[in-house]
């Protein structure tokens, strides 16, 4: 298996982005033709957070949405075989640049709050040319990919901890060292403690409280971040930003933080929904008493 995965990296990075564009609508199609389970939960999702769009409307954003999310695998493939500078050249405008360069310089370390937005992983690109990452990573299931991505992400220049206590312990200590500590504050934290419900696109959501917990480790600067994609007939270019984060953010109170959380979340996917990961589950997990999303009929 690791030599079929290091195989299907190295045939993907053959292909150039304008084609790979093109591909990642072909395959996206051909999710919501078939139905699949990243098409259903995308439908499901995206009817539950804008209900005032028509079916239409909505299927085009699913449909555009797998696009998006199938262009994830030919970037991987870049991300793990092309030269850091040729990847750079990618970057059409960084807005904040200089906001992150302050909080950083304080040497207090720096929370990116970076949602599964565009191409999130090209984050670390940039990142890794001038600052020291630290980063949660979520074990995959077979091996072999688990060994490509961390790699991958640590050749970019992250120090990768998986998410259990032993990570977070080392999360904890990048901090405290002034990394810039990277946390995808969108994920659905386990049932058993970890999260506070708050609202998120007028829905209730599981929110996690992890970038709560660590920024309370000091006093670090706090930012959330994206990297928005450009497409065209050229191919792809990446629009990175760093932005100060809603307020509440750093209330006390968990509900008052994980609200502004998802304010936060909420402003970066409203630039362009269909880049969003909305084939993840983003609603499970909200108790026995509430109805199942996903539950198949």
């Amino acid at each position: 298996m690791k030599f079929f995965i290091a195989g299907l990296f190295r045939l993907l990075n053959l292909v150039p982005d304008r084609w790979a564009v093109r591909l990642a609508n072909v395959v996206g199609g051909l999710l919501v033709r078939f139905n699949t389970d990243m098409a259903r939960v995308s439908r499901i999702n995206i009817a539950h957070c804008f209900p005032e769009l028509n079916q239409a409307s909505q299927d085009d954003r699913v449909r555009a949405s797998l696009s998006h999310a199938s262009l994830l695998l030919f970037e991987f493939a870049y991300f793990q075989r092309r030269p850091i500078d040729q990847l750079l050249e990618k970057i059409s405008a960084v807005e904040g640049e200089q906001r992150l360069q302050r909080a950083w310089q304080d040497g207090n370390g720096v929370i990116l709050l970076m949602p599964h937005f565009g191409c999130w992983e090209f984050l670390s690109i940039y990142l890794g040319r001038a600052y020291p990452i630290s980063a949660l990573y979520d074990p995959p299931n077979m091996l072999a990919l688990e060994e490509s991505i961390v790699n991958t992400r640590q050749r970019q220049g992250a120090n990768m901890y998986p998410t259990n206590a032993s990570g977070l312990r080392g999360l904890m200590r990048g901090l405290k060292s002034g990394d810039v500590v990277v946390v995808l504050p969108d994920q659905v934290p386990a049932a058993n403690g970890g999260g506070v419900v708050a609202p998120f696109f007028g829905q209730d959501a599981l929110t996690m409280l992890l970038g709560k917990r660590l920024m309370n480790v000091g006093r670090p600067a706090v930012l959330m971040a994206a990297a928005w994609r450009e497409l065209s007939a050229d191919g792809i270019r990446y629009r990175l930003s760093f932005d100060e984060p809603a307020e509440g953010l750093s209330s006390e109170q968990e509900d008052i933080h994980a609200a502004a959380l998802n304010a936060g979340i909420e402003k970066i996917v409203r630039r362009d929904p269909a880049q969003y990961q909305w084939s993840y589950k983003r609603f499970r997990r909200l108790g026995e008493n509430r109805p199942d999303l996903y539950r198949r009929q």
